[in-house]
């Protein structure tokens, strides 16, 4: 009998050692997982507080990829650290610190003057040093890229689908002699732009990429590409799929029928008269910014689907879900569908 009561005692007493330790991986798990958290809490609210732009999101997703091995690097790191908690702890504490680093590259690089990135700077001067070596080993190669009018074309209208991953983008119209042209500035290395044209019926496609030898490893911010639409055709459909980077559009006479934005961050403008505005806007935004600017003669209708964010036409706060509708007693109209799930949408006349 007093065996059996050995064994209990022993079996217990283990079982309390695994427990104890189950407890332990469980709080240095969520430590480390609540840092986290409250440090990506801490940055979405200074976003909806206006202190940061969305922008920085697209900064920190760039300079994660442009890094990613580090992570592999910390997982092996960490595998090999076995059961040692003070070294895991440690582990940690430099994740945590690459994290904020990445932030504080993203804010120098990627956003606009703001009283957070002064600070930023005057506190932390090597992050200026930081970026400018980042960008320092990018060689400079510039392309002029035209597709001509040619005699006996019998194009009635023309699509455009762009695709921008990085860099700034910058679509205006202009009474040129040919359909487009393109003036690109990019590194050797990547971001190098690449326009196709086809034929569909009576449709001028035209198709602009930008491509990247080394894949997402050599993402150049300070690539610059400037596309000059003739205002030979009206733009039937536009397509604009924006992983990050600046995108400016100010179109003046090209009619547009429709456009299609998808921007995962980033920062956008487009800008309309009254003579090339579009019938319709669809948009899907998950971050960033994004203003539309509206000539002021004429009426608007916005449908909006919101999880979060904030969206406003003429400063006025538009609702999450729903239908607002602005001067509606004008003829002419713009239908602006949007879907979203964080960022800034401010749409203005002027």
């Amino acid at each position: 009998m007093e065996s059996t009561n050995n064994v209990v005692d022993a079996v217990e007493i283990k079982s309390d050692v695994i427990e104890n330790r189950v407890q332990k991986k469980n709080w240095q798990r969520d430590i480390s997982g609540g840092v986290v958290l409250i440090l990506l809490g801490t940055i979405f609210l200074l976003n909806t507080l206006g202190y940061l732009p969305w922008s920085i999101w697209s900064g920190f997703f760039i300079t994660m990829l442009r890094f990613w091995p580090i992570l592999i690097i910390s997982i092996g790191v960490r595998i090999m650290l076995g059961s040692n908690k003070f070294l895991k702890l440690v582990s940690d504490i430099v994740w945590l610190l690459l994290l904020l680093l990445a932030f504080g590259i993203s804010i120098v690089n990627y956003t606009g003057e703001s009283i957070i990135k002064e600070k930023l700077i005057n506190r932390f001067p090597f992050l200026v040093t930081i970026n400018q070596s980042l960008n320092s080993s990018n060689i400079e190669k510039t392309d002029d890229i035209k597709i001509t009018k040619k005699e006996g074309d019998t194009y009635k209208e023309m699509d455009i689908n762009l695709n921008v991953v990085a860099g700034e983008f910058n679509l205006v119209d202009s009474d040129i002699s040919d359909y487009l042209t393109l003036n690109s500035k990019y590194s050797q290395n990547g971001g190098v732009p690449s326009i196709k044209e086809s034929k569909v019926n009576d449709t001028l496609s035209v198709d602009f990429k930008q491509e990247y030898k080394s894949q997402i490893l050599q993402l150049n911010t300070e690539s610059e590409y400037n596309l000059v639409v003739g205002q030979y055709l009206p733009i039937n459909k536009m397509y604009l799929n924006l992983t990050a980077g600046k995108t400016n559009l100010t179109l003046s006479k090209v009619k547009t029928k429709s456009i299609d934005l998808k921007m995962t961050a980033g920062d956008t403008s487009l800008s309309f008269t009254e003579e090339s505005l579009p019938e319709r806007i669809d948009i899907k935004l998950v971050a960033g910014s994004l203003d539309i600017s509206l000539p002021s003669n004429i009426g608007v209708e916005v449908n909006s689907n919101a999880i979060a964010g904030n969206s406003t036409f003429n400063n006025t706060k538009l609702s999450n879900n729903g239908m607002s509708q602005f001067n509606t007693d004008k003829a002419k109209k713009v239908i602006i569908n949007i879907d979203q799930t964080a960022g800034d949408i401010s749409i203005k006349t002027k």
